[in-house]
């Protein structure tokens, strides 16, 4: 593993003199000020003292909902005013010149912000892409999917338009024979098909992608990057809530470590889904590690004492079978692991096990390092992680809560032969094992109060 002196987020997070020119407006804010990320290393464009606005990728920034602490918030808010990081405000790179959003509530903050920031809100999608004009207009565009008022289908997963809208920038793309890059936050769709459309849309377009969740940017108790080539024979990643919310999160966990195993990722021949006692049945036979469940759940701080059969009461799984042999799972156990996350793996011949953190404060700031991988993706229109990884994803937590609704049945999976490597991406990470420093506050800046949920609010 690298050391901290080269890790990937210490070649990108790097202290300069003063933030951007163009948010020196925002340099009261924080009494820190910013960090400023320049250099050849990090393969951004100097927008030092001096830098022109101009300098700065022009974003479309598509959101369902834009609420507080919903995904748009926690993603667009920190483009919008800066990122917090372990390390200090990080000044963004790029500018949000347009929006759009689906559902405007009486909660809803995106207005409001974009309005604060000079960026107009469109009636259309198209409108956003283009400015208003015949053709796309922008340097990247983000789309969170997430979050919002949508029907629920007959397997009980929420149908989020995902597919509908990012066919809209599709159809700004063509038109325009133009391509730019394009994240689109956690699944692709709600159901395979959907996914593998878009996958398959956006390789014909030659559109740069990249997809997913929070989860694979955030810190690591201990720290535990897999080297490249790493045999890994079983693995294992922990969560709580239902498989529909939050198990594709789950399934990230599992996914962004396993990918760098050796021969790389060579596509899944199986899923199963199971739900209660289905799932201490599946231990009991071995089909999913007790060995593994037991260090990835003693990882997570916040674990509940006692017998995990008596304490959770209802535990959900999605068992993995993947075409090179490797055993894959993950559990839902939600009283046991309360709000926690965990990996653990036979790797190298040997167990190991991590605790995935999350901020839970007002920052939300593993978001801010998610945030920070999606800046660096469109500005040197490099992906910090496979989009294969979420086409796979995507594939495997449907076919699961597909077989769970079917009574646990395995499913077969050819069509999953999914074959990717990792190599060649360098996401940013945070190398302390905890939220510290700037990540923990304070936040939000002046002039935003009106972001924070009652929840956060002092009684």
């Amino acid at each position: 593993m690298k050391s901290s002196e080269n890790n990937p987020r210490r070649q990108f997070i790097k202290k300069s003199a003063g933030a951007a020119a163009s948010l020196s407006m925002l340099s009261g804010l924080f009494p820190q000020g910013f960090i400023n990320l320049t250099g050849p290393d990090n393969e951004i464009a100097a927008t030092g003292s001096g830098a022109a606005p101009t300098a700065l990728k022009k974003v479309a920034f598509i959101a369902n909902q834009y609420r507080n602490s919903a995904h748009a918030d926690v993603i667009g808010t920190k483009l919008f005013v800066g990122i917090p990081t372990d390390d200090g405000m990080v000044a963004p790179q790029v500018q949000i010149v347009s929006v759009w959003i689906d559902q405007i509530g009486a909660n809803d903050t995106g207005v409001r912000i974009a309005k604060m920031n000079n960026a107009t809100l469109y009636p259309t999608i198209a409108q956003a892409l283009t400015l208003g004009g015949d053709k796309l207009a922008v340097d990247a565009v983000i789309y969170i999917g997430e979050h919002g008022d949508y029907p629920y289908s007959r397997l009980g997963v929420k149908m989020y338009p995902r597919m509908n809208y990012l066919e809209q920038i599709f159809r700004v793309f063509d038109a325009s024979n133009r391509s730019v890059p394009l994240f689109s936050d956690k699944h692709l769709a709600y159901s395979w098909l959907d996914s593998k459309w878009i996958y398959d849309r956006a390789q014909e377009l030659k559109v740069p992608m990249m997809a997913g969740s929070s989860l694979p940017y955030c810190w690591r108790d201990p720290m535990l990057v897999h080297p490249l080539g790493t045999k890994i024979t079983e693995a294992v990643a922990i969560g709580y809530a239902s498989l529909d919310a939050y198990g594709f999160h789950v399934m990230e966990i599992l996914q962004c470590m396993v990918e760098r195993r050796a021969g790389g990722e060579t596509g899944v021949a199986s899923v199963q889904g199971l739900t209660g006692d289905a799932v201490w049945k599946a231990i009991d036979a071995g089909k999913i590690s007790k060995e593994l469940v037991e260090a990835a759940c003693n990882s997570i701080k916040g674990r509940a004492e006692g017998n995990m059969r008596d304490i959770v009461k209802d535990p959900k799984a999605v068992i993995v079978r993947y075409n090179d042999g490797l055993k894959g799972a993950i559990l839902m156990l939600d009283e046991l692991v309360k709000t926690g996350w965990a990996y653990a793996a036979k790797a190298g011949g040997k167990t190991v096990a991590t605790e995935f953190v999350l901020d839970n404060s007002m920052s939300y700031s593993h978001f801010s390092y998610l945030t920070l991988n999606i800046q660096k993706f469109l500005v040197t229109e490099k992906p910090q992680g496979p989009v294969e990884r979420n086409l796979l994803t995507s594939g495997m937590i449907d076919m699961g809560i597909r077989s769970a609704v079917d009574g646990g049945k395995e499913r077969k999976t050819p069509f999953l032969n999914i074959k990717y490597t990792a190599a060649g991406t360098e996401p940013i990470l945070p190398v302390s094992p905890r939220p510290t420093g700037q990540s923990i506050g304070p936040w939000p800046p002046a002039g935003y109060e009106f972001i924070i949920p009652d929840s956060f609010k002092k009684k």
